[in-house]
């Protein structure tokens, strides 16, 4: 076990979702994790516009559907079989072009009998507005199924082009609001603010907005944002991450390519020499 990697390396892992996959890589590793649930996925309390959406989505019909998570493709397409609507949503969309950010999504599509005919190669939404944006014109709509949170520049991307633009939104990211999850959440912001630990894996730009959120009502932001970047290697999976920690004034040590938890992971091992040089553990420890 002492020749393993990320030995004595203790890693910040700000996630629900699949934190005990994270923690069984890290462990393979050789490191220990210090797991706190930073978001919870939501579904949107008031479904009304998520309804809305989805009859304009079929009156307009849409010519494009744009789908950027799986669990949120899956919940849309729940709900609609709840409102009588499943099937002819499944027909508008087939007739129409999908694409998909990335396996998640298209597993979710597929799984409905629908197949997208591009997905970005670096999962982010940039690629997707470049490679979309010039098919689109006036005579378009366009159905976006949202991640969580709204997503501006997509949506202006594309509504530039004179295409309708649908947003369809069938969960949220939120805060955890159980006494439990929130206080682990509160400890592990502390524990990063003081530098407790040697690094950090992100893999959801939400989960950096809501460690300062969190910080900030600790009023330890200061100290989160100055260990972030002076003791603890950072590391994100893609570049959609790395952009939530960024826009924190936070710099990434690492990007994984392709944007995979198990990329992410076995680079974290690879870059250990680094990890502890960055947070003063002695070679080998």
């Amino acid at each position: 076990m002492d020749e393993l990697p990320l030995n004595g390396i203790l890693v910040a892992v700000p996630a629900t979702r699949r934190a005990a996959e994270t923690e069984a890589l890290i462990r393979r590793w050789g490191g220990a994790s210090l797991v706190g649930p930073l978001l919870e996925e939501v579904p949107v309390e008031d479904e009304a516009p998520l309804r809305s959406a989805t009859e304009e989505v079929l009156s307009a019909p849409a010519t494009w559907s744009v789908h950027l998570t799986g669990v949120g493709t899956r919940r849309w397409f729940a709900k609609a079989a709840e409102w009588g609507m499943r099937e002819r949503l499944l027909g508008v969309l087939s007739a129409g072009h999908v694409i998909a950010r990335g396996p998640k999504s298209t597993a979710a599509l597929a799984e409905n009998g629908l197949k997208p005919e591009w997905t970005p190669p670096g999962e982010t939404s940039a690629e997707m507005a470049a490679w979309l944006a010039p098919q689109l014109g006036p005579a378009d709509t366009v159905s976006l199924q949202l991640y969580g949170e709204p997503l501006p520049s997509l949506t202006l991307t594309l509504s530039a082009t004179g295409a309708r633009v649908l947003e369809v939104a069938p969960y949220r990211w939120a805060l955890p609001l159980e006494a439990g999850p929130r206080e682990a959440a509160e400890g592990v912001v502390r524990s990063i603010a003081a530098a407790e630990v040697q690094a950090i894996v992100v893999t959801s730009a939400v989960q950096a907005t809501n460690l300062f959120s969190v910080a900030r009502d600790l009023g330890v932001e200061d100290d989160l944002r100055r260990s972030l970047t002076e003791r603890i290697f950072t590391a994100t999976v893609g570049e959609v991450s790395k952009g939530g920690l960024e826009r924190e004034g936070v710099p990434v040590d690492f990007v994984s390519s392709p944007a995979r938890l198990g990329a992410l992971i076995r680079g974290l091992a690879a870059s250990s020499e680094a990890i502890r040089a960055k947070s003063g553990l002695p070679k080998g420890a």
